[in-house]
């Protein structure tokens, strides 16, 4: 997860950002409404959704992706392409016009020391996890976006071309390249082993940080010196952040309070479920968007050795007695889809073998076969949660049904986000956790590689030796279409495990007052956040 950046402008101090402001720095900004906080700005340190988001905007990667079309093309790089037939020596061509915020030319070397820093801080949290010298609050557990460079062996420079060795055959390296993880920082602006707290950016994306507020607002600028294959944006924007107030007021609550008083251009966030059901599509006040989003919601487990749900067995009756439909139809009024997969509705191996393994399932056979294997029912276990008055709401819903058969005693907490990503990827994760799941790119590996393979995105301890055969299998292939049924098999085998357990799929749902366009192309399965499109008529 997340930190921060630094750079040679101060945030907010004006004498320091003049020099980076377009001709459209006069311009009214537009002001985009967001729930998805980033946990930092530096792509080395952060794994969330929100810093993706933003990272999208302010750096660059060789490659990215553009609308309508969710297969990787060059932005940083000239051309990309495997050297080899086996799909395990990927090469780029760095452009030579490119420079970064700071005026400084960007050289082949900045591309592998960024890469190199994750897997540097990685190493580095793996260490300290490792060291029982270290007291746990002061151990170093920023292991970034690490999970998807599991097939990454080694980077090196030749002449303008980047060079990376791969362990293994990845037909899907290309498009994590294309994401946050293949963000490109100036070497001599970050630390390798440190990620950046103080809120300022280095970058050469298609806008410039101007000001920060973390969990409130970011300010950015259209930067005039962006090259690469995004439309070069118009107007400066103004991203603001909606997160539990002091009194409790949830953040979709304000958002929509935001939204109703005129105070956002765009809403891009989550609003009460049952705002979005009062919400008329056809109303010619606001443009309206609707979309599956490449975004899930799952409860995972901690599965290492004495764990309190480190059994298969529990694991898989916890799944069993999961209401799906209960939760999507009284906690979010329909407003999101049951999920009986991990690979979401509009990915190739797409399925439902959480239903189908489940659905026969018996509550007292369940129990029965428990007591059988020597558990003393209800077995306890702690579940954390973060974020939202729905999330407070599905918390409380989870642990009645968990607990509704005598086979689970459920203690909920509850954590601010700066807590609840720390600990889930620090030395002592939490026993069972809710959380959201967002694709990293458009491929099913996204969901299945990062998750149940052994980037272990979730730290949940898991690992099964047919699956990672699976997985591997199909990296092999680069028509991703040929690799579904092998998805769907590893899916029916993670749903017998249970260490991940889907809950629903969100619906995207983006508004726009009416001399707001672009709205259209602000999001997609990518993940790329194209603030960019945005414009005024």
């Amino acid at each position: 997860m997340g930190i921060g950046l630094a750079v040679v402008l101060v945030v907010g101090a004006i004498g320091g950002w003049m020099f980076f402001r377009s001709d459209g720095g006069d311009k009214e900004p537009i002001v985009v409404g967001s729930t998805s906080t980033p946990s930092m700005l530096d792509p080395g340190g952060a794994y969330d959704a929100g810093a993706a988001m933003m990272v999208s905007n302010l750096y660059q990667s060789l490659l990215t992706y553009v609308p309508g079309n969710e297969q990787p093309v060059p932005d940083a790089a000239e051309a990309c392409d495997f050297d080899n037939d086996e799909l395990t020596v990927f090469r780029c061509t760095l452009r030579a016009d490119l420079a970064f915020s700071t005026g400084r030319l960007m050289t082949p070397a900045d591309v592998k020391f960024s890469y190199d820093r994750i897997l540097a801080m990685a190493e580095r949290a793996e260490q300290d996890e490792a060291d029982d010298s270290i007291p746990a609050e002061e151990k170093f557990n920023y292991a970034g976006p690490s999970s998807l460079l599991a097939s990454l062996e080694s980077v090196t420079v030749d002449g303008r071309d980047i060079v990376f060795q791969l362990n293994q055959p990845d037909a899907t390296f290309p498009f994590i390249v294309a994401g946050s993880a293949g963000a490109i920082v100036d070497s001599e602006s970050y630390e390798e082993l440190e990620p950046r707290d103080d809120g300022s950016v280095v970058g050469s994306g298609p806008y410039t940080l101007t000001a920060y507020e973390p969990n409130e607002y970011a300010d950015l600028e259209p930067n005039p010196e962006y090259r690469g294959a995004n439309e070069r944006a118009e107007l400066p924007i103004r991203v603001r952040w909606f997160t539990e107030a002091e009194d409790g007021t949830a953040a979709d609550q304000l958002l929509a309070r935001a939204w109703e008083e005129g105070e956002v251009d765009v809403n891009d966030g989550k609003m009460p479920p049952e705002v979005l059901a009062d919400i008329n599509p056809s109303d010619p006040d606001h443009r309206f968007s609707e979309s599956a989003a490449a975004s899930i919601r799952v409860m995972g487990f901690n599965t290492r050795e004495g764990a309190p749900m480190a059994d298969e067995a529990l694991r898989s009756a916890a799944a069993a007695v999961l209401d799906r439909e209960a939760i999507t139809r009284h906690v979010h009024e329909n407003a999101v889809e049951a999920l009986y997969s991990l690979i979401p509705v509009g990915f190739a191996g797409h399925g439902t073998p959480y239903y189908d393994w489940y659905r026969d399932a018996d509550p007292e056979e369940l129990r029965d076969d428990l007591e059988a294997a020597g558990y003393e029912l209800p077995v306890p276990f702690d579940l954390a949660y973060s974020r939202g008055v729905q999330n407070h709401e599905e918390a409380e819903v989870i642990t009645r049904q968990l607990e509704a058969d005598g086979l689970f005693d459920v203690t909920t907490t509850y954590y601010d986000w700066s807590e609840f990503i720390p600990q889930i990827y620090g030395s002592a994760p939490f026993d069972a956790y809710i959380v959201g799941w967002v694709a990293d790119y458009p491929d099913p590996a996204a969901f299945t590689d990062v998750l149940l393979g052994e980037g272990d995105g979730l730290n949940t301890g898991y690992s099964d030796d047919g699956i990672n055969d699976l997985i591997a299998q199909t990296r092999d292939e680069p028509d991703r279409g040929l690799a579904a049924d092998r998805f769907k098999h590893i899916h029916e085998l993670a749903a017998e495990a249970a260490p991940i357990v889907p809950i629903f799929q969100d619906v995207r749902i983006t508004l726009s007052a009416e001399d707001i366009t672009g709205t259209q192309h602000l999001s997609s399965n990518s993940g790329v956040w194209r603030l960019w499109e945005l414009r005024r008529i």
